[in-house]
C-alpha cells in the first residue's frame, strides 16, 4: 500500500469552512494524514472569529475536536519550535508553519499564499508546495472512488442544511477549489 501524504493545511485554505471539512473528511477515511500543530489550531480560530464565521466557543470546539480525533498527526512542538528562528520568511506565522513542516514529517503544504512561503527552503526538506484546488483534483484523478466515497459520505452527514454530494462540489467550487468542483460535478453527474 502507498504511503499516504502528511498534509498541512495553512490558514487561508481552511478558510472557508468548506475546505477544511472536506480535508479532515479524507484524513478520517484515510486518504491522507492531516498534520497540524498548535499555532496552526490557534491561528484558524483567530481568522474564523475574526471573519465572524464561528463564534469564539465553536471555533474551539472544532479545534478541539482536531486535537483529539487527530491526536497522532499533530506535529511534536520539539521538532521544529526552536528551529522557527532559522527560517526564511517576513511573517512570523507563516515561519512558524514553515518550520513545523520542514521538520515535522510533512511532505506537503497547501496554501493559496506560496509568496510568503519559502519553497526552495521546503523543497530540500521535501515539502511540495500546492493549492488546496491543486492537491486535492490531483488526488481525486489518483483515488476517484475513494475520493467520491468520502464526498458522498461527507454530504449524508450533512443535516442543517442537508446536503447533496453536489452541492458539496458547488460549495468547495464557491471556497475557491474550482477546478476541483468541476471534477466532482463531471464524476459525480450533477446537473
Amino acid at each position: 500500500m502507498a504511503r499516504r501524504d502528511r498534509v498541512f493545511v495553512d490558514a487561508n485554505e481552511l478558510f472557508p469552512f468548506r475546505v477544511m471539512d472536506l480535508v479532515l473528511s479524507l484524513a478520517e477515511d484515510l486518504l491522507v494524514d492531516f498534520a497540524w500543530s498548535e499555532e496552526l489550531l490557534d491561528e484558524w480560530e483567530q481568522v474564523i472569529v475574526r471573519e465572524s464565521k464561528r463564534t469564539p466557543e465553536a471555533a474551539r470546539s472544532v479545534s478541539e475536536a482536531v486535537r483529539r480525533f487527530f491526536v497522532s498527526t499533530r506535529i511534536d512542538p520539539s521538532a521544529y519550535r526552536d528551529r522557527v528562528g532559522s527560517v526564511p520568511g517576513r511573517d512570523p506565522d507563516d515561519r512558524a508553519h514553515t518550520a513545523a513542516c520542514a521538520f515535522g514529517g510533512v511532505n506537503v503544504l497547501l496554501t493559496r499564499n506560496d509568496r510568503d512561503f519559502p519553497t526552495e527552503f521546503l523543497a530540500s526538506h521535501g515539502v511540495t508546495v500546492s493549492t488546496a484546488d491543486a492537491y486535492l483534483t490531483g488526488l481525486l484523478r489518483k483515488r476517484p472512488a475513494a475520493f467520491l466515497d468520502v464526498v458522498r459520505r461527507l454530504a449524508a452527514e450533512k443535516q442543517r442544511p442537508p446536503m447533496s454530494p453536489c452541492d458539496i462540489a458547488d460549495g468547495l467550487g464557491k471556497a475557491g477549489a474550482t477546478r476541483l468542483a468541476r471534477s466532482l460535478r463531471r464524476r459525480l453527474g450533477c446537473p
